[in-house]
């Protein structure tokens, strides 16, 4: 058995069911990517996973879900006789028994289970009880009546289950940030469409979505764009008016532009990019205004106030970042000496014009 717990799900009042129902099919669509039919069930602000205790690690995934515990269904006269089985071959510096009586039914309060499997396990096995920083924590859950006893709680992806919220536009790199910003909007309930432009190292940006897939209750669609092929015609033209230094801010234009056109066949309601405030030459204030300006419909930053070092912790958790650092290896073939940081309106309408004379805008 494992024990599931979501948090926001809790408070969507009146919708509270229909969430709490797409995250049980969530589960079990991940399940049964890895070949697991599984019974999943609700009671009592819990849901119940009748599956291998290993299958946790998956479970934990699934955004909606908060913490996660691997346990053993029994009634509660059975768990002197559990503990004293399963713990035999254990000798911890000390312990604590973390008891919960779901709701009121069950005929003791969860202070009485504490003291009560608290003072049979001290008589047992001798163990130190240690309230604040044991080295074992024994869970004890009342549900319907039954108890549920774990050792380990995981957590949880949190937020809302994929795919109740709509579909936005990733613009996928290999880099840090984007499988970050799409992490982070996969588990706002979001499903992700996947635009990346192809440097020469597109099997790494599927390894990206492979991952992504993971916390994803539908796969995750990967669009290839070369690179080369589509930006090449601007870069000439960019060069012949002597405004090579617009580069990186045109380049990032034009990948909107392009997400905005897939977002329209998609049905997407927006576009999701890993810009970060002042990281790069086209993600300062002004320059952002100015990408921003040339698309209809909102782009999303989730990543837009993070350090660098918050990026790192989590791609590191999902595990995105050992294939950022293989792609880091790789730089743009168009970047110029020099870029601009704070582009203006007049600068960037003039560009576009020259553009649209030669049929590329």
């Amino acid at each position: 058995m494992i024990i599931v717990r979501y948090g926001e799900i809790a408070l969507k009042g009146k919708n509270r069911k229909t969430f709490e129902n797409k995250l049980i099919e969530n589960i079990k669509k991940a399940l049964a990517r890895k070949g697991i039919e599984a019974k999943v069930r609700s009671t009592q602000g819990r849901l119940i996973v009748d599956a291998p205790h290993e299958l946790a690690e998956i479970v934990r995934k699934v955004p909606g879900v908060v913490s996660v515990s691997p346990a053993w269904k029994m009634e509660y006269e059975e768990i002197p006789e559990f503990l004293s089985t399963h713990l035999r071959n254990m000798n911890p510096a000390s312990f604590k028994i973390d008891a919960r009586r779901i709701n009121k039914a069950f005929h003791k309060t969860s202070q009485q289970i504490n003291e009560e499997i608290g003072a049979f396990v001290v008589q047992r096995f001798g163990w130190k009880v240690n309230l604040n920083q044991p080295e074992l924590a024994i869970g004890i859950e009342m549900i319907e009546g039954q108890a549920y006893v774990f050792f380990e709680t995981k957590k949880g992806v949190g937020g809302l289950p994929s795919s109740t919220q709509g579909r936005l536009v990733l613009l996928m790199s290999v880099g840090i940030d984007s499988p970050v910003a799409g992490f982070l909007m996969l588990k706002r309930g979001v499903s992700l469409t996947a635009l990346h432009f192809d440097q020469g190292h597109a099997g790494l940006a599927r390894q990206m979505i492979d991952v992504l897939n993971q916390y994803s209750s539908e796969p995750i669609e990967l669009i290839v764009v070369n690179h080369l092929e589509y930006f090449q015609p601007y870069v000439t033209e960019l060069e012949r008016m002597g405004k090579r230094e617009w580069t990186c801010v045109i380049c990032k234009v034009l990948m909107l532009k392009k997400a905005e056109e897939i977002a329209k066949e998609r049905s997407a309601l927006g576009i999701v990019t890993g810009d970060s405030l002042g990281q790069v030459a086209s993600q300062t204030l002004e320059n952002l205004f100015l990408e921003s300006s040339v698309v209809k419909m909102p782009i999303y930053r989730p990543l837009i106030g993070m350090d660098k070092d918050e990026t790192v912790r989590i791609a590191r958790q999902i595990g995105t970042f050992e294939i950022f650092v293989e792609a880091a290896r790789h730089s743009c073939p168009f970047r110029p000496f020099s870029v601009v940081t704070k582009g203006s309106t007049y600068g960037l309408n003039k560009i576009l014009e020259h553009f649209k004379s030669k049929s590329l805008w």
